[in-house]
């Protein structure tokens, strides 16, 4: 708590400090504000030139419309990496373990022969060092709260070694249990190593905690640490990931963080979904690599790869898998671009989960097309908000998606938290990427492609089910609800870029 309040305490003795120079600039020594307002505009060619960013009409505005200070805003919330230094780190960071993902061309040929369609994925994720695996069996989770029992088995039969990544970390329910079972195995000699985003879990994990576990034998960090006025790294370069690997050959992935609202154990937002999968065999590894390549990039070190290769051989299994991971490094927006391949190659139907829905324009306009073009387009949301800034953004876009023929639902009994997209009972994502500007442009996300195997039929159940527990938005109804909350909500989705 001291932490958090010195953290915040910090922000706004920054934030005054700059107001008051920036008042005091203009008073006294309007020279020195002519020259920072220049350098507005040089910030405004800037990102005018970086055309592949769709948000950068409304950074343009933000910063004309508040000279100098929407420049210092711009310089903290955009994605321009201006300060370097760790930056570079954790490119070769990302690039070191690269080379130890290898592809398997006779996995790819065999995709191609059995769905030529879904090529243009799994081709492009192997382009950019993410392989493609078979021999991979999967168990879908639709509640996190089954995804943990689980998940506990697995960690109490654990031999060599424990990665566990996440965004959010909270002492309580959860976290006891699983806090047990890594200090016994860590006694055990098994080697724990316990990640988490330090602005996800700042208010949620004390650092006694974390000195104490230290003295436990866990090795445990804080991703892209915050302290002082602005990060060692750069602030708004969170780690969005969620991972857990069992010696190599369990791997889970999904929604959920280490926190009890994912288990139900408390009605935080009412009834909390979310979903996770549990891997088994060959496509662990790269959730193990992407796990090392953050833990590397933080700690500026060189973990041995090859000491946390599989322990046992993948057993047969049905099915394509593909983990992959983006990131706010470079300019590719993978998580992106494989949805916006779904919207446009889909034929019969794509379902969504989401907890947050502000999409840029070519994001809107794919989503648009494919309803238009007769695809059966629904998107479940939830109905009980979380953060009430980003739900009204959420709710600016339903006009424009409703007119085209999306269908959106938004899931009454709580908060949903999943997020999944599957089309055509053929291929499926789940990960923890939102559809929003922070998880496809700011994050370090991580999700998994799945083609034909057999839990395509279990998330599909899962999202339809879920559908009679939502309520759908009528076109007509919407377009008569209140003119005070339509203008709130066209002011709102001009600043999406800030949520």
């Amino acid at each position: 708590m001291l932490r958090t309040m010195l953290f915040a305490l910090t922000w706004l003795i920054a934030i005054t400090f700059w107001a008051a120079v920036i008042i005091a600039l203009r008073v006294h020594i309007p020279i020195i504000f002519d020259i920072a307002y220049w350098l507005s505009l040089v910030a405004v060619a800037h990102i005018i030139i970086k055309r592949n960013n769709p948000y950068s009409i409304k950074w343009v505005i933000v910063v004309l419309v508040l000279p100098v200070v929407g420049l210092f805003i711009y310089l903290i919330f955009s994605r321009a990496d201006i300060f370097g230094g760790r930056g570079r780190e954790f490119r070769k960071s990302m690039a070191r373990g690269m080379t130890f993902l290898d592809k398997d061309p006779e996995v790819y040929a065999n995709l191609g022969q059995a769905f030529p369609a879904r090529k243009r994925i799994a081709g492009y994720l192997g382009r950019k060092g993410q392989p493609l695996y078979s021999n991979t069996n999967c168990q879908y989770y639709p509640l996190g709260e089954l995804q943990f029992e689980a998940m506990l088995r697995d960690l109490e039969a654990a031999e060599r070694f424990i990665f566990m990544e996440y965004f959010i970390i909270s002492k309580g329910e959860l976290w006891d249990k699983i806090q047990d079972i890594l200090v016994r195995k860590a006694a055990q000699g098994v080697e724990v190593r316990v990640m988490m985003d330090d602005i996800g879990s700042i208010m949620t994990f004390p650092d006694k905690l974390i000195k104490k576990l230290r003295t436990q034998e866990i090795q445990i960090l804080r991703f892209n640490d915050v302290h002082g006025f602005f990060s060692g790294y750069y602030f708004n370069y969170r780690n969005h990931q969620k991972i857990a690997v069992i010696d190599g050959n369990i791997g889970y992935t999904g929604g959920t963080n280490l926190a009890d609202e994912y288990i139900n154990a408390f009605p935080k937002h009412g009834h909390w979904k979310d979903n996770a999968i549990r891997m088994e065999g060959d496509a662990v590894w790269s959730l193990t690599v992407a796990f090392l390549q953050m833990w590397d990039g933080e700690t500026k070190g060189q973990s041995d790869y090859e000491k946390y290769r599989p322990a046992v051989s993948a057993a047969a299994a049905s099915g394509f898998f593909q983990p992959f991971t983006d990131q706010p490094m470079d300019d590719d927006y993978i998580a992106k671009y494989i949805y916006k391949l779904f919207f446009y190659t889909a034929k019969k139907y794509i379902y969504i989960t989401t907890p947050y829905l502000i999409v840029d324009p070519t994001m809107l306009e794919a989503l648009r097309v494919a309803a238009k073009g007769g695809t059966d387009v629904r998107i479940i949301v939830p109905k009980i908000w979380d953060k009430w800034l980003v739900h009204v953004v959420t709710l600016s876009n339903y006009q424009t998606l409703l007119e085209a023929g999306v269908r959106i639902y938004e899931y009454t009994p709580g908060f949903i938290h999943c997020k999944t997209i599957i089309s055509d009972d053929e291929h499926a994502v789940i990960g923890t990427i939102n559809m929003d500007f922070r998880s496809f442009y700011l994050h370090y996300e991580n999700g998994v492609w799945i083609c034909d195997a057999p839990v395509l039929d279990e998330i599909k159940k899962d999202i339809t089910d879920t559908f009679a527990l939502c309520e759908e938005i009528d076109l007509e109804t919407w377009l008569r609800r209140p003119w005070r909350q339509k203008c709130i909500q066209s002011l709102m989705r001009l600043f999406a870029v800030l949520f």
